[in-house]
């Protein structure tokens, strides 16, 4: 294959070809740097961060602030004691106390492809046959001197900027005030020194070099969406990658390090994350970093995990983080299957793309022009080839929010039998319809859905996931039990007893005399019968011998408002609503005059859709 050709051929034969570094490492539960804690102050009291610095000062030098996440209220600290750790999570100050998780390119064993790859099995994502059609909507974009250059942050190893794909094409991001200042000094007054091409949050320098392969591997993919990036010479590309390294040469790194990558790609203006990465811990503060990004604008698209697994029932993140940017990506091969590897998803993983034997980029010396490259597999190839798609959208339609984003890429999939159970779009990809669609687009107004997150984490700690010998668990519990030790009992212990069980209780009661207070209000109410929440959900309309996919913008349980434009609806028009259970809802079309837009007006909603809305609701807030 003439691609094949422009490499160095020992770079190609890699025996057990696989998505990830050290495919034989299994992780077994929540792992998590020792002593290390992320804490959040609550807003009342901080962002006088001075003050929170002071408050933690009086427990000496047994904590120790490594990093201060800017305006998050947030730091990244050491902590040496239990009693310090224990004083910091029963302080009413704190909202939450959590271990610093390890995240990792390689959270779970992958499989392997069984042997090295043969030129007839490659997979080209830009190939002109494929069914994704990448290079057939380049003849569609705007021409490379119109559109502007998107900046897509690659969250991973690093990347080798001096490979000639990225080099030559103009391809890496630049801090022009580090470049033009002074060596040593924080020009641009970000917090960080001489980060001219992004910044190594694993070393605390501006060194981005990729010493694994995977981070140069996803930055190649992003490019190749809109460019043939074996062609030689190399062609000015269409989108700029800003390297944000956080893992290790291993392929390691810690949920600090990601967070602080996050609030510095959006802070310094990348509109579109990959995050090819991922764990089995949930972390409040990844899932703030990703609120963060949320709601300025920033589109997220998140590897769905090599595990072979349902990520409904086995949660992985950050794909499970629920926030309306977070596109989570499933990998397909080139029958369009699910590939043997890749996790999925009915309602937790939003798309399926290109991932098994990708060709792309990778640091090397000696290769023939444009530099080195290999094949890879795994939802890490597929997860850059759909935020490469979204940044080419944004270049088309660059007012578009990311809700917009995420919600014009899952209604432009091609709708696929096998996918229809195991993405909430049901589809794979079609870069095509969704660059007709961008254009179509261009003067759409921006519009994005309120979010309020649903924070799975105790203001405490949830578990130190063993990285610390120090009791897990919330600091306000533990202080409700007598903890004598086997002499302790009698009339103090039964009231602690009686204390603890009144506080494990009292959440239900408050949450039940809430839900009844929803209800009477919403049939007391004049103006609608039912609560709306700003929920988004995919769903598929079903009309006209057609399947059209659309994304919520707000639902009730009466019915539901979107801004997917669908051609084909009218006033009135019955059709059905699949939200991707067994249950179909029967709804009416009609007109949402507050969003100038459509709506549907439930007319059948079986106790399948109850019981799927009531999950999707229960403790979020209504829409005022």
């Amino acid at each position: 294959m003439s691609s094949l050709k422009r490499g160095t051929l020992s770079l190609l034969v890699v025996g057990l070809l696989l998505a990830l570094p050290n495919a034989n490492a299994q992780v077994n539960g929540p792992q998590a740097v020792a002593g290390e804690y992320i804490i959040k102050f609550r807003t009342s009291k901080t962002i006088g961060v001075g003050g929170n610095l002071r408050a933690m000062g009086k427990l000496g030098a047994s904590v120790s602030v490594k990093t201060v996440f800017g305006l998050s209220n947030m730091m990244h600290v050491k902590i040496s004691s239990v009693a310090a750790k224990n004083a910091l999570a029963e302080n009413p100050d704190v909202e939450f106390l959590e271990p610093n998780y390890i995240l990792s390119v390689n959270p779970s064993e992958v499989s392997a492809l069984g042997s090295a790859p043969q030129p007839t099995d490659d997979y080209v994502q830009s190939g002109a046959d494929t069914k994704v059609r990448v290079s057939d909507s380049w003849a569609i974009q705007k021409p490379y001197n119109q559109g502007s250059k998107v900046v897509v942050a690659v969250i991973d190893t690093g990347l080798d900027t001096t490979h000639e794909l990225f080099s030559q094409s103009g391809g890496v991001w630049s801090n022009t005030a580090e470049i033009n200042g002074a060596a040593g000094v924080d020009d641009d007054g970000n917090g960080f020194v001489d980060d001219k091409y992004g910044w190594n949050f694993n070393g605390g320098n501006a060194n981005v070099y990729d010493d694994n392969d995977h981070g140069t591997h996803v930055a190649g993919i992003i490019l190749g969406v809109g460019q043939d990036v074996v062609a030689y010479p190399v062609r000015e590309s269409k989108v700029r990658i800003m390297p944000l390294k956080f893992l290790d040469a291993d392929g390691s790194g810690s949920t600090s390090n990601a967070v602080s990558a996050i609030y510095y790609a959006v802070r310094n203006g990348a509109k579109v994350i990959n995050n090819s990465w991922g764990g089995s811990s949930y972390s409040q503060a990844l899932h703030e970093a990703y609120t963060y990004a949320y709601n300025n604008g920033v589109v997220i698209a998140s590897a769905a995990g090599n595990s072979n697994s349902n990520n409904d029932s086995v949660a992985m993140y950050p794909a499970n983080l629920d926030t309306p940017n977070n596109i989570v990506v499933a990998a397909s091969d080139n029958n369009d299957a699910r590939a043997s590897f890749s996790n999925y998803g009915q309602t937790s993983v939003s798309v399926a793309a290109p991932g098994v034997r990708i060709l792309s980029s990778v640091p090397g010396t000696g290769c023939l022009a444009p530099g080195c490259y290999q094949l890879m597999s795994g939802t890490s190839m597929a997860t850059p080839f759909v935020a490469g798609l979204a940044a080419l959208i944004l270049r088309e339609a660059p007012q578009l929010s990311a809700y917009q984003v995420k919600s014009l890429i899952v209604s432009s999939v091609d709708a696929l039998s096998q996918w229809s159970t195991k993405a909430a779009s049901g589809g794979r990809v079609n870069v095509y319809s969704a660059i007709t669609n961008a254009i179509a687009a261009a003067s759409t107004a921006p519009w994005s859905p309120s979010y309020s997150p649903d924070y799975k984490a105790s203001r405490g700690l949830a578990s130190d996931g063993g990285a610390a010998a120090a009791p897990a668990g919330c600091g306000l519990v533990k202080a409700l039990v007598n903890d004598e030790g086997a002499g302790g009992g009698g009339a103090g212990q039964a009231v602690d007893l009686f204390l603890l069980f009144s506080f494990m209780v009292m959440p239900l009661v408050i949450a039940m005399a809430l839900r009844a207070a929803q209800v009477q209000t919403a049939l007391g109410s004049d103006r609608r019968a039912h609560q709306r929440y700003a929920i988004a959900k995919q769903a598929v309309l079903e009309f006209a011998g057609q399947a059209m996919n659309i994304m919520t913008d707000d639902i009730s349980a009466g019915g539901l408002a979107f801004s997917t434009n669908v051609s084909g609806l009218a006033k009135g028009q019955i059709l059905d609503v699949n939200f991707g259970g067994s249950d179909k809802v029967k709804a009416e079309v009609v007109w949402h005059s507050e969003q100038k837009g459509y709506g549907l007006r439930f007319l059948d909603a079986p106790e399948g859709f109850q019981k799927q809305f009531d999950s999707w609701t229960d403790g979020k807030k209504p829409l005022r």
